[in-house]
């Protein structure tokens, strides 16, 4: 019974502590914490979508400025540019500009006939708004509208306030503000869809409390509407016929104007107000409605994300749980982008909050309890074998037996240069100071990287990845430690931590299949790897003489860190005891801290390996020339030289395609 208790508790506790988080997460939705995070991830769900063909962006711009003159213009310019586009047969003309104060009365008196004759022309007002125990709200007292004879010759007004959100990104308009007297005023953009006929849209409009209407924007700024030059309507050059029975936005997109706000498809431009409200004009005359999924929903779909963490995490191979939490989250950003195409937005911050941190949570409970129960397991394998093995071996106690499994991994090796002279001179005892000083901070290097010591072999070290834990990185860790190991001797030396002692190593970096596990008798062996490859990274340790580098890589492991690591291309090799050729690289410097000089030499120096490869040895000897004038020690050059001047005179049989082949270790 106790072990039935047991078995159910491991079932449950998992998903009752992804149940727990998706709790804290569903709240943290509902109480709107994070909301600015929410919103800026939705901005990201916005797609480029044609407009209704029927919009027409009158621009005030830089141009027309430029040829009409300084602004503010002469009302008679407004009211030719008004009789103009009335005369093309726009059918709204939405004239985003207002006139507060009285000018040359004959102006005013010129503006007042053009629009009166007009009829069509929506002019805008602005609104102190307030928001207020009772919502959104205006002061009556602070409306700024134009004067009282401009006014009253209008077909209609509306409110152009567009708030934007604290973060300061415009994306609800307030489709009508109220009074605290209870007048009310709508949207400009309201007005000019009633005067268009568009009355049955309005009321489908989805708003909230403060009637505030989400807004579909088409796409970029200054990219999205057809836009005219105002300078080129006045002078009769623009193409009006397409505004014939169309709705006209008129107003500035000057910057200087200061017209204009970022919205979600701004990326950093800021979208001047014509083209906001002809966004507003767009979303409602195609229905493009734009509203959350309801809370109850949001919060249950997100309970139902913490419960499925709770399933995945413990059931699943720990290698695999990442991926498919990965794909489960993939799964929801695409669910909400169909959403979104659908007009209904979804929140992606929680639902991705509940992943992370229901995975955190899952996983630190799984290793509370795998830890009890390994505890005294490792207590007594602690005494025998490194802790990584223990590890390893708590994790499948089947590895107990003799035997191992091939996977692909990385093998580092390296070895003090010229050591059995530094010992001749040194006494015993202080050789071994040395010996131990530089071991310890090599061995330090390794475990930095979570790489496995296999073993001391005198003064080398032999160091794996991607056992007895994955590690796909693996290439990447072994060149990083092999990078950080020659920075490291290069401080020592500096810092005289050998005294009058200098030493220099090589390093020998290899990935590729291998065989990892226990090798030995059955009464003692090793956790260690074996097989062609792990001798092929011993090797390229040794050609690190040859080619007077500190770092040499195979041609495989080259391939896994080309975004990461810098490399130079050095040879085409055969090693002793494998006839097969492998491309050699020496490790220069990580992507990040290569600087100009060491990459001019690396393409210098491919360009005469290239001709080397390409039997143009004259070339690559002239190139080689080039190179050592300004880098004269450049090993890897001075050794190309040399071999170039050997098939110079001695020419390679017509087979040869470039393989050196070494005969001793």
């Amino acid at each position: 019974m106790p072990k039935v208790f047991s078995r159910k508790r491991r079932f449950f506790q998992p998903i009752l502590v992804g149940l727990m988080i998706g709790l804290i997460c569903a709240a943290g939705f509902s109480f709107g914490i994070l909301q600015s995070w929410s919103h800026r991830a939705t901005d990201r769900l916005f797609i480029h979508r044609i407009p209704d063909s029927h919009i027409t962006i009158v621009a005030i711009n830089d141009a027309s400025i430029a040829t009409i003159g300084r602004w503010p213009w002469p009302r008679k310019i407004h009211a030719e540019l008004i009789n103009k586009l009335t005369d093309a047969g726009a059918k709204v003309i939405a004239y985003d500009v207002n006139f507060p104060d009285s000018s040359d009365p004959a102006d005013d008196t010129a503006l007042a006939d053009a629009l009166r004759a007009s009829g069509r022309v929506v002019l805008p007002v602005e609104l102190k708004l307030e928001f207020t125990s009772s919502g959104l709200r205006y002061a009556p007292g602070s409306v700024l509208a134009s004067i009282p004879e401009i006014a009253s010759a209008a077909a209609a007004a509306g409110h152009s306030n567009t708030p934007p959100d604290a973060d300061g990104i415009m994306r609800r308009i307030p489709l009508l503000v109220r009074a605290p007297d209870g007048g009310s005023i709508d949207a400009f953009a309201v007005q000019v869809a009633k005067f268009a006929g568009l009355s049955a849209q309005l009321s489908a409009a989805p708003v909230d409390h403060d009637h505030r209407m989400m807004v579909n924007f088409d796409g970029p700024p200054f990219h999205t509407f057809r836009t005219i030059s105002a300078a080129a309507v006045l002078r009769g050059t623009a193409d009006l016929s397409v505004i014939k029975n169309g709705i006209v936005f008129v107003g500035s997109t000057a910057p200087d104007l200061h017209d204009s706000l970022l919205v979600p498809t701004s990326n950093g431009v800021l979208m001047p107000g014509a083209e906001i409200h002809a966004s507003i004009f767009d979303t409602i005359a195609g229905e493009h409605w734009l509203r959350p999924v309801p809370f109850v929903f949001m919060g249950l779909f997100i309970l139902l994300l913490g419960v499925l963490v709770g399933l995945i995490v413990p059931f699943i191979r720990a290698r695999w749980s990442i991926p498919v939490l990965l794909v489960v989250w993939i799964a929801v950003l695409i669910g909400a982008f169909m959403a979104f195409d659908r007009g209904f937005i979804v929140d992606i911050v929680w639902p991705t909050f509940t992943l992370v941190f229901g995975y955190a949570a899952v996983t630190l409970q799984q290793r509370v309890q795998s830890d009890r129960d390994r505890r005294e397991l490792k207590s007594a394998f602690s005494r025998y074998v490194s802790e990584s093995v223990v590890n390893s071996i708590i994790k499948n106690p089947s590895q107990l037996k003799l035997g191992g499994e091939r996977k692909r991994m990385s093998v580092l090796f390296s070895d003090i240069r010229g050591f059995t002279t530094i010992s001749e001179g040194l006494p015993s005892e202080r050789l071994v100071e040395v010996l131990n000083m530089y071991l310890t901070r090599m061995t330090d290097i390794v475990f930095q990287h979570q790489g496995v010591l296999d073993k001391y072999i005198g003064d080398a070290v032999m160091a794996f990845w991607n056992a007895p834990f994955d590690q796909p990185d693996h290439a990447e860790r072994a060149v990083r430690t092999a990078l950080d190991m020659r920075d490291a001797l290069v401080e020592m030396n500096r810092t005289k931590a050998f005294g009058d002692i200098e030493l220099h190593i090589g390093i020998g970096v290899n990935s590729g299949d291998m065989v990892v596990g226990n090798v030995g008798g059955t009464v003692r062996f090793d956790y260690t790897v074996i097989g062609d490859n792990v001798n092929l990274g011993s090797r390229l340790e040794g050609l690190t003489k040859e080619y007077g580098v500190g770092i040499i890589i195979s041609g495989s492991t080259a391939k896994e860190i080309a975004s990461k690591i810098f490399c130079r291309r050095l040879d085409k090799v055969a090693v002793k005891g494998k006839k097969e050729q492998v491309m050699i690289y020496e490790v220069v410097a990580s992507i990040e801290r290569v600087s100009l000089a060491e990459r001019k030499l690396v393409k210098d120096f491919e360009t005469a390996l290239d001709a080397y490869f390409a039997r143009d040895f004259e070339g690559a000897i002239t190139k080689c020339d080039v190179i050592l004038t300004t880098t004269p020690n450049d090993g890897p050059t001075k050794n190309l030289k040399v071999r170039a001047e050997h098939f110079r005179l001695t020419p390679p049989a017509d087979d040869w395609v470039g393989t050196w082949v070494f005969t001793k270790k």
